[in-house]
C-alpha cells in the first residue's frame, strides 16, 4: 500500500534511501522500514514526502491512482485535524466508541485525537478517509 508509492516516487526522483532519509531527518534504516512496509510512516513524515514529491496524500497512500499534484505545500494543522475528526463523527451521528470500532481503534484514541492530545496515526487516518470518503488533504487542514 503506502510503501509501493514511496519506492516508486523515490526511484522516479532518482534518489537513494539515504538521500530520502536525510530529507526527512531520519536514519536510512527507519526510512527503509517505512518503504518496505515493515513500519508505518508517521503522518507528519508522510506529509513531508507529499510536499516534496508534490502529490496528494491520497495518491501517496494508494487511495487514488490519480497522481494529482498539490497546488501548494500543505502543513498539517493539528487543531484542524482534531476538529475535522469530530465533525466527521458528528455528521455520521456516531459516538466516539462507535467511530473507534468502525476504524478499529478505541474510544480513548478517538477522544485523544478529537481533543488534540495526540495526532491521529497514519493507519487510522487512512481508515477514516476510506470509511467516510474524506480525502486526507481535507482531514489535515482547516476547511
Amino acid at each position: 500500500m503506502i510503501f509501493n508509492k514511496l519506492k516508486e516516487l523515490r526511484d522516479y526522483e532518482d534518489q537513494t534511501q539515504k538521500e530520502t532519509a536525510k530529507l526527512l531527518k531520519v536514519d536510512r534504516s527507519t526510512y527503509a522500514g517505512w518503504e518496505s512496509g515493515k513500519d508505518i510512516i508517521p503522518l507528519l513524515k508522510l506529509n513531508e514526502l507529499a510536499n516534496f514529491y508534490n502529490v496528494t496524500l491520497d495518491y501517496l497512500v494508494g487511495l487514488t491512482e490519480n497522481p494529482e499534484k498539490r497546488n501548494k505545500k500543505i502543513d498539517i494543522d493539528p487543531s484542524a485535524v482534531s476538529d475535522n475528526i469530530k465533525m466527521i463523527r458528528l455528521a455520521h451521528h456516531l459516538s466516539q466508541k462507535s467511530m473507534g470500532e468502525k476504524i478499529n481503534t478505541s474510544q480513548a484514541n478517538i477522544h485523544k485525537y478529537e481533543n488534540g492530545k495526540s495526532l491521529i496515526t497514519t493507519m487510522y487516518a487512512i481508515e477514516l478517509s476510506k470509511k467516510y470518503k474524506c480525502p486526507l488533504e481535507h482531514l489535515i487542514q482547516k476547511k
